[in-house]
Order: C-alpha cells, then structure tokens, then sequence
C-alpha cells in the first residue's frame, strides 16, 4: 500500500499536469479580434474548472484512503479483550 500511493500520486500529477497545459496559450495562437479572444479565454476557463476539480476529487480520495489506512492499523494494534478472571475462593 506504501508504494502504491506514491506511484497513483505521480501518475495523477504527470495527468494534471498535461491536462491544465491544454489551456495555456502560446503567443503564435493570441488571436486578434474580441470575439475569438472571449471564446479562447472561455473554453481555458472550463479546463480549469475540470481540472480544479479533478484536484478536490483526488484529495477527497486521499483523505478517505489515508483515514481508511488509520482505523486498519489501529484496530491491528489493539490487543483481543482479556478473558475475565476466574473468582478467587475463599
């Protein structure tokens, strides 16, 4: 499991990565009228949005995972309720 995150973390942030990139704009592409400039600047805006929020859904994950991860190792360290002792005799 140790390893297995660190490898899904480094995959997740390679994808963020090269799907945020797909908004930036390049100066060759910087168009001169309005219109194309609005509708360029919407759809950047969009792939942001998706991006920001496949960002809050990966946290969620690891928050779920990492509490998941708490209460396994947790119930494995707590010892097995002690038998009750036989009573004494007199």
């Amino acid at each position: 499991m140790y390893m297995v995150m660190p490898v899904l973390r480094t995959a997740f942030l390679v994808f963020i990565v090269g799907f945020t990139a797909r908004a930036i704009q390049f100066p060759w592409q910087i168009s001169r009228t309005f219109d194309d400039q609005y509708a360029r600047c919407t759809s950047a805006l969009a792939i942001l949005q998706q991006a920001s929020w496949l960002a809050v859904a990966w946290i969620l994950l690891e928050v779920v995972v990492g509490w998941l991860a708490v209460r396994r190792r947790r119930a494995a360290a707590t010892p097995p309720p002690a038998s009750p002792a036989e009573p004494s005799r007199p």
